[in-house]
């Protein structure tokens, strides 16, 4: 009896399909425990110490084939490998306990991945892959097997695995795989990063796939759906064999595309910025002929720091030398976002040793930064030294009051007097825009706008806030609706005072790069758009495709009628009949 057709639910990393063989892929690794005897400790320390060195020279080795983006994930790994405390803890505790040093790093570095996978922030723990690769190479490199066996995978298979570390991908990606199907994780990890960055498929949280496939059975990932089918049926992969072509064709074509102008049929210029988390993207922007940001996320310079992973706040030289390097590669503007930590993003280097029972509503953002002077300073005075090399602009996030933005204001001001004093050069004229993505901004924003030099808009926070929803929360999916008729109203009042006091204003959240919002975000009155690059070709295709006239047109119907099912309705029927060039069977 043929194998069932089944679909399961996963959560894709970007918008691509694969079809291939599945390989089930389950290193076995086990580490030998035994006693031994006083005199064999300094023979102990000398094989863990050649341990460290070959791991390291092996990262070494596969930095040289990889781009600066992999190459500085790499490097996480070497400092990792070279933390002192842990070298010292795993000496000591071997001579004190008389066991072998495998057992002893193995068993220490398990205690750091449980507590690190206990930590209710999804992105931290997804770092645990980090660090259980790091476990395996090292351990690997002190039992010396034969190899960590890739040698029977076929080429063009999709790897199903529990768990993928950063080495899998970079084995998996020299064989030549189409996909990844693994059954915990998520799209911030380091093996995600990898995986996209290489271009391959990839597909997390698929609930105990591994033991509902054999090896050599044909499997779908289309990430679009965020689904995998199992023993697809010929028409599946007819249709998906179609599918695959015209993605290919399309990333071909969206490099060019990205490059052009974004005019709107009745020729109004839409301008289109990209969103970035770490440095090394802007060398994607530049590919793409992106030469602004319309959103620099910082925290990820305190949540995973160069000098010491996610234990050492970074320095002001620091990122004086991370926004000077982006802001001279960029010729247009570089809005940079001042830290946001809080909320669904917590930094182990701030050293914060309470728990609050909603922190999406509590010390966050600019609350966190006016308490706490001395970091603030650090990454103002960065910011305003890095000003003198590129068009840097400075974002405020999660303004509530007037008096916060006001505050903030005063305080660059005094640090910009300390630069004049030091004769530092620094961009006098540097903008300083806010960030409205609470209900109490959006009120008061005829007052923040007579302040800020520009207004960014974030949606996500934004739609979570006026919904009173969790985004995270799937029980509460229904509510976070980017197009409920409370959220069109709150960004039309906003969209139309910056507009009529004439002060730039961008929209930087997802619904940006969603393209079935395009349209009501013209309609509504944006005229400048941020979002992740892998977007921006699309996004640009399709504002080429319709009239400010028609998106005003069908933003008036919706906020007449006041219906949330009428708007999805028309919204839907507005996108259905728009021709977009590669866009058909792509983004539907």
């Amino acid at each position: 009896m043929p194998d069932k057709r089944t679909i399961l639910n996963g959560n894709g990393v970007g918008d691509d399909v694969a079809i291939g063989n599945s390989f089930l892929y389950t290193p076995s690794l086990s580490t030998p425990v035994y006693k031994i005897e006083e005199s064999d400790v300094e023979e102990e320390y000398k094989r863990f110490d050649e341990a460290i060195n070959k791991s390291i020279k092996e990262i070494e080795e596969l930095q040289n084939h990889v781009d600066n983006n992999i190459k500085n994930i790499l490097y996480t790994h070497i400092l990792m490998l070279q933390d002192r405390v842990i070298i010292r803890q795993v000496k000591e505790e071997v001579k004190a306990k008389l066991f072998n040093v495998e057992h002893i790093y193995d068993t220490i570095i398990s205690g750091y991945l449980e507590k690190l996978s206990s930590i209710n922030n999804k992105m931290l723990s997804e770092r645990s892959s980090d660090i259980a690769d790091i476990k395996s190479r090292l351990i690997r490199n002190l039992i010396q097997p034969n190899s960590g066996d890739y040698s029977q995978i076929p080429e063009n298979c999709i790897i199903i695995a529990k768990t993928l570390t950063p080495s899998d991908v970079l084995k998996f990606n020299s064989i030549g795989v189409s996909g990844f199907i693994i059954e915990s994780g998520g799209y911030t990890s380091h093996a995600a990063i990898l995986a996209k960055s290489f271009g391959i498929t990839t597909i997390f949280n698929i609930v105990d796939i591994s033991s509902k496939i054999k090896n050599g059975r044909k499997i779908i990932i289309d990430c679009r759906s965020n689904i995998v089918i199992m023993n697809p049926n010929e028409k599946d992969i007819a249709n998906y064999t179609i599918l695959t072509e015209n993605i290919k064709q399309f990333k071909e074509q969206s490099i060019i595309d990205a490059k052009e102008k974004a005019l709107t049929k009745d020729n109004i210029e839409i301008k289109v910025h990209a969103n970035i988390d770490i440095p090394e993207e802007t060398e994607n922007l530049l590919k793409h002929g992106i030469d602004s940001i319309g959103l620099y996320r910082t925290e990820f310079l305190y949540i995973f720091s160069e000098e010491d992973i996610a234990t050492t706040l970074p320095s002001e030289e620091t990122q004086f030398k991370v926004y000077k390097n982006i802001a001279s590669k960029m010729k247009g503007r570089v809005v940079i976002r001042t830290l946001d930590i809080g909320g669904d993003k917590i930094s182990p280097a701030l050293g914060l040793n309470f728990k609050e029972d909603n922190p999406f509503l509590g010390w966050r953002a600019i609350r966190f930064c006016l308490s706490n002077r001395q970091l603030f300073k650090d990454q103002i005075k960065a910011l305003l030294r890095a000003s003198h090399y590129g068009n840097i602009e400075i974002m405020i996030p999660m303004i509530s009051t007037l008096e916060e933005f006001i505050e903030t204001k005063k305080f660059i001001e005094d640090i910009k007097e300390e630069l004049r004093k030091e004769n530092q050069p620094f961009n006098e004229n540097i903008k300083i825009g806010a960030l409205i993505e609470t209900p109490s901004a959006s009120v008061i924003i005829d007052l923040i706008i007579k302040e800020a030099d520009f207004i960014s808009i974030g949606s996500n926070d934004l739609v979570q806030y006026m919904m009173a929803c969790d985004r995270t929360n799937e029980k509460l999916s229904y509510l976070y609706n980017p197009i409920d008729i409370s959220v069109l109203r709150v960004l039309k009042r906003v969209i139309e005072t910056a507009n009529n006091n004439n002060k730039p204003i961008t929209l930087c959240g997802e619904m940006a790069g969603v393209a079935m919002y395009t349209p009501v975000l013209l309609g509504l009155g944006i005229r400048e758009l941020s979002m992740s690059v892998t977007s921006i070709a699309r996004i640009k295709n399709l504002i080429r495709s319709i009239s400010i006239e028609e998106c005003t047109k069908l933003v008036n119907e919706m906020l007449e009628k006041c219906d949330n099912n009428f708007s999805k309705s028309i919204l839907n029927s507005f996108i259905k009949k728009i021709d977009i060039k590669n866009y058909k069977g792509i983004s539907e």
